[in-house]
């Protein structure tokens, strides 16, 4: 049920967060199984991956109309109601897929390692340990539950000792040309998709490190769950 003068029509038992990086692996690889754009018939051979959105102005629901490329004529050429030169910027390879998600620009996501904070001059505001081992005194942190907190900088024990077998980092290391790094004391975040320019090798399972810092072309996006009800 809509809540009464939300201009969107949210409910009140809707719950809104920065997107957490294992829910961005999470589409990366349904957009790569028989229910994404893999599975979508009206794609073939190398279409079946993402089409990069090439706008350096970083306008969202664009498409270059090819997957990544080396060619550097940046703009908007395809808007995302474009049948298949559109929406094969999108997860599913229709209108109703998740667009931005191949280049546009970095995407911070909610993965940090161990809560630090950044770097003694770049740094994510929340309180934390820097990476010279003095602490930051800054905006406290949210519930866990809207991150994802890695514990060590390798794959096999990130998790908790465990593997991270569905974060989408390392395990997908080498995808679709994705030269991807993990979080660390000096880089604790986790930043997705890459920018509008080939030289960063943008994919929906690009996955590097980042200080925390606000950058002028960095981004984000935010994750709609229903409430559970107790």
């Amino acid at each position: 049920v809509s809540a009464t003068g939300n201009r969107y029509g949210f409910s009140s038992n809707l719950d809104s967060h920065a997107m957490k990086n294992d829910e961005w692996g999470a589409v990366a690889y349904l957009s790569q199984s028989k229910y994404g754009k893999l599975g979508n018939r009206d794609f073939s051979g190398e279409n079946k991956k993402m089409y990069q959105n090439k706008s350096n102005e970083r306008i969202t629901g664009c498409s270059y109309g090819a997957p990544t490329n080396t060619n550097a004529d940046y703009g908007c050429q395809y808007t995302y109601d474009i049948k298949e030169s559109g929406t094969g910027a999108s997860t599913t390879g229709t209108i109703y897929g998740i667009y931005d998600m191949n280049g546009g620009s970095w995407e911070y996501v909610m993965g940090n390692y161990n809560k630090h904070s950044g770097t003694d001059t770049r740094n994510s505001g929340y309180t934390g340990l820097l990476n010279n081992n003095t602490n930051f005194e800054g905006k406290p942190w949210l519930e866990d539950k809207y991150y994802n907190i890695y514990t060590t900088n390798n794959n096999a024990t990130a998790c908790s000792g465990k593997t991270c077998y569905t974060h989408a980092i390392m395990d997908v290391n080498g995808w679709e040309g994705a030269n991807n790094t993990m979080v660390d004391s000096s880089y604790p975040w986790v930043v997705r998709g890459g920018m509008y320019s080939a030289s960063d090798l943008p994919s929906i399972f690009l996955a590097r490190y980042h200080t925390g810092s606000d950058e002028a072309l960095f981004s984000f996006r935010l994750v709609l769950t229903e409430k559970t009800q107790k």
